[in-house]
């Protein structure tokens, strides 16, 4: 039978309406430009042997994914719900607790720390103030000025002020350059009126800077005090502070009292990050009881859940292409290689083997605003690669590797490998390590092939080429530079695209740049092709308030809400 899963999109404005901007709390529309609307593509699934398919629930933006069969969906109770608790699953230990430091912590920021705007119930077409109660934009698009509520507090009692931002910027801005790219300047000009002058009119400056919680604000007092990487100076003003720390074991968070967004308030007393590395075992402690909620994207354990009569929630995650290093590796240089080897893999049968036909095969590196087909020469056809390799005077054993991957991958990778050594290349082999090493390999360029989305997002299509391509990006994963001379030329195209992009003043032509940057990454072949993968949130049906982050799968806890009486 067929499946069908439906994959959201958000379909950016193509112009900026650069007007005196509207009020904290009022939906985008009333701000000083348009937002993107939500649509759905109705992409079907193939046909797989597994029941999981029929029984999830596809999660719908901006509404409550307990609702329907399967959860219960009551009104959200005003106050903090004393004695509730919610568990919630990492298998990945979150040791830097600044919001800069660590961007495999997303999870854990977006409940610490708040910035100036945020998206009601993650949704990126309703984008509201929240440290901020207004902001009016110039208009000429370059001049952002932010009104800062009277009434926010750190958790430790001191006042958030505009000064705060600039301390927090300042520190964070080494870290996460990103977030900085079309910034000029920010600036205090008065205790609760934050100012920021962009370079150029940038129709992706709200989704970044002033809404990421990787730049959330913190204490600037306790940064002066510690420095910008001692968990000492981590508190900030979100609906949830640290309150107990584990090394390797869970991370305790608690309800912030004095929160100051009503929209945002946190119902939930005590969330909690149990971190258990083995996926069977954290499977069994849902099943238990012991834990309240399991994100996964593996398709065994979606069917367990189903089988044991749960309703998976399902939600589109991030595309994973597979990223050459040629830094690394000698073979990786030569374009004969790296095209050679995305003709011998066929997504579509790992696809089917690993995930019962319910990922999507890349067409791209990007799904989304961006997006370029790939060439012919990702086609599968593995006689072709082989005989290229061939012509080109390389043996079977020159094609030597390393993939490095994280739990979550090993068995498509293992599906990969067992496609290569079909074809009689054994000297493909594979090494798993946790979350966090996988990043700071990724980081230091200390790895031969690995997988990472880069923070792709649909509102900001660049976000990955400043993290993956630029010589100073935090998660470099794209090496023009390092492979022949065709290559080392179109990185420095590319590198014009991108300095275009930031000049871009409306959508589409901020698009057209990217898909500019994307066609000479794909044409140089810098990673070998990848899926698109799904996620499921398997939740208990005790709680409401189930918001999950389109791409990113994060949870906000603040929403969620006890439905027991």
């Amino acid at each position: 039978m067929k499946r069908s899963k439906a994959i959201l999109a958000i379909s950016l404005a193509a112009a900026m309406m650069f007007s005196v901007a509207g009020c904290g709390g009022a939906p985008a529309d009333q701000t000083s430009q348009e937002q993107p609307s939500q649509t759905q593509d109705g992409n079907e699934g193939q046909e797989g042997n597994d029941a999981a398919g029929d029984e999830t629930k596809q999660m719908e933006v901006g509404q409550d994914a307990a609702g329907g069969e399967g959860g219960a969906v009551t009104e959200k109770p005003e106050g903090i719900q004393p004695g509730t608790e919610f568990t919630y699953w990492t298998n990945t230990d979150y040791p830097s607790h600044l919001p800069w430091m660590d961007n495999a912590a997303a999870q854990l920021q977006y409940n610490l720390y708040d910035n100036l705007l945020y998206r009601y119930h993650a949704d990126s077409s309703d984008v509201r103030g929240n440290i901020a109660e207004s902001w009016e934009v110039s208009e000429d698009g370059l001049v952002w000025v932010f009104k800062i509520k009277d009434n926010v507090t750190f958790t430790n009692g001191n006042k958030v002020t505009a000064e705060a931002f600039v301390k927090t910027w300042d520190a964070a801005k080494a870290y996460q350059p990103r977030y900085f790219n079309v910034v000029d300047k920010y600036e205090a000009t008065g205790e609760l009126e934050l100012t920021v002058t962009l370079k150029a009119a940038s129709p992706t400056f709200i989704y970044e800077l002033p809404m990421q919680p990787g730049v959330g604000v913190v204490d600037p007092a306790l940064l002066e005090e510690y420095g910008p990487e001692d968990n000492r100076a981590a508190v900030g003003c979100g609906p949830y502070y640290l309150d107990e720390y584990v090394s390797g074991e869970r991370i305790v968070l608690k309800a912030n009292p004095n929160y100051h967004n009503p929209d945002r308030a946190p119902s939930i007393e005590t969330c909690k990050l149990e971190v258990i590395p083995d996926m069977n075992t954290a499977l069994m402690g849902l099943m238990s009881g012991q834990l309240d909620c399991m994100n996964t994207a593996d398709m065994e354990i979606v069917s367990s859940l189903v089988d044991s009569g749960w309703e998976p929630i399902a939600y589109p995650a991030r595309v994973h292409p597979w990223w050459f290093n040629a830094r690394e590796v000698e073979i990786f240089k030569d374009p004969v290689v790296r095209e050679a080897l995305c003709h011998m893999i066929d997504w579509d049968a790992v696809n089917d083997l690993v995930y019962n036909g319910r990922y999507i095969k890349l067409e791209s590196y990007w799904a989304g605003p961006g997006e370029v087909p790939y060439g012919d020469g990702y086609k599968y056809d593995p006689q072709l690669g082989v005989q290229m390799l061939e012509d080109a005077g390389y043996s079977k054993d020159d094609i030597a590797f390393t993939i490095e991957v994280n739990p979550d991958f090993v068995s498509q990778i293992t599906a990969v490998i067992a496609q290569f050594t079909e074809l009689g290349f054994t000297k493909i082999e594979m090494e798993t390590y946790d979350m966090s090493t996988c990043l700071g390999m990724i980081k230091n360029g200390t790895y031969h092939m690995t997988t990472t989305h880069n923070g792709y997002s649909e509102e900001n299509p660049l976000t990955p080429y400043d993290m993956g391509l630029i010589p100073e990006g935090t998660q470099r994963i794209m090496w023009m530079d390092q492979m022949d001379e065709a290559a080392q030329a179109a990185y420095e195209e590319a590198l014009q695209h991108r300095e275009a992009a930031l000049k871009c003043s409306n959508f589409d032509d901020f698009v057209v740049e990217v898909e500019a940057i994307t066609k000479l990454c794909q044409d140089n072949y810098c990673a070998l092709g990848g899926l698109q993968r799904v996620g499921f949130y398997g939740v208990n049906p005790d709680f409401s308030g189930i918001y999950i982050g389109t791409g990113t799968g994060y949870l906000e806890f603040c929403y969620l809400y006890s439905n027991v009486e």
